[in-house]
């Protein structure tokens, strides 16, 4: 294994699975943030580095593509490393291997490092350690992209932002916006397609309290972009493909 990248297993229990016996999407994202943590950490890029320089990471977009849902019982190697680094952000891919050793999916994912204080961003360029690590593997998926605002919208549904919802920051955790958006779909959908795809962009932080608009728009044949609001503000926008 090449130092610059780090290989993870997960088992798929029960719980993490749907009513399908696959795991679900949300669950599959939060093995990327321990993955990503993991890596960051053993690596003396992490959490705890950061904190002691009064600066964390604030994961800003993410895309995730799957051509298959590992089941329930089964085991997956989660591949990570370091693609790219500018001033402003740094990108992390993602490989998912089955346990057959077939790659099933990937993922990339656009970070920003931020003043703890001031919630303003910092140079990452100056994170010498991290810069070391950019690794050349090439990720097959395109870069998470700019999710534009949507017109001819719908209103789907809202939420309040509770205890379960919010992270170590108080705000509405990473996953959970994931998981809020992909429930505006019937359950039907997933007993006929799959997600293929799924971008999302962190706009803004959800405030524990406040309520939440997911409002929906069906751009072309299964493909849906959701729009999460706080009356006027933009929190967070998502595109879902389905095949």
């Amino acid at each position: 294994m090449s130092p610059k990248e780090g290989i993870y297993t997960y088992t798929i229990d029960a719980y993490l699975t749907d009513f399908r016996g696959k795991a679900t999407l949300p669950m599959l994202g939060g093995f990327l943030l321990q993955a990503a943590t993991r890596h960051a950490e053993e690596r003396n890029f992490g959490y705890s580095f950061m904190t002691d320089q009064q600066r964390a990471w604030v994961l800003m977009r993410m895309t995730i593509e799957l051509s298959e849902y590992p089941r329930n019982d089964t085991t997956i190697k989660l591949h990570t490393w370091v693609s790219d680094i500018n001033k402003l952000f740094s990108e992390r891919c993602f490989a998912f291997e089955d346990q057959e050793g077939n790659y099933i999916g990937y993922a990339r994912s656009m970070w920003a490092s931020i003043d703890l204080e001031t919630r303003r961003p910092t140079n990452i360029l100056d994170l010498q350690r991290m810069v070391e690590l950019k690794s050349d593997r090439v990720c097959p998926i395109p870069s998470a992209a700019k999710i534009p605002s949507i017109k001819d919208v719908e209103f789907t549904t809202s939420f309040t932002v509770k205890y379960s919802d919010i992270d170590i920051n108080e705000h509405l955790n990473s996953m959970k916006y994931i998981e809020h958006f992909i429930d505006v779909f019937p359950l039907e959908m997933f007993q006929e397609k799959e997600i293929k795809t799924f971008e999302i962009n962190y706009i803004a932080e959800g405030q524990y309290g406040t309520t939440l608009d997911i409002l929906q728009s069906k751009t072309e044949l299964n493909k849906s972009v959701l729009e999460m609001k706080h009356h006027d503000k933009t929190i967070c926008l998502a595109r879902v493909t389905w095949q």
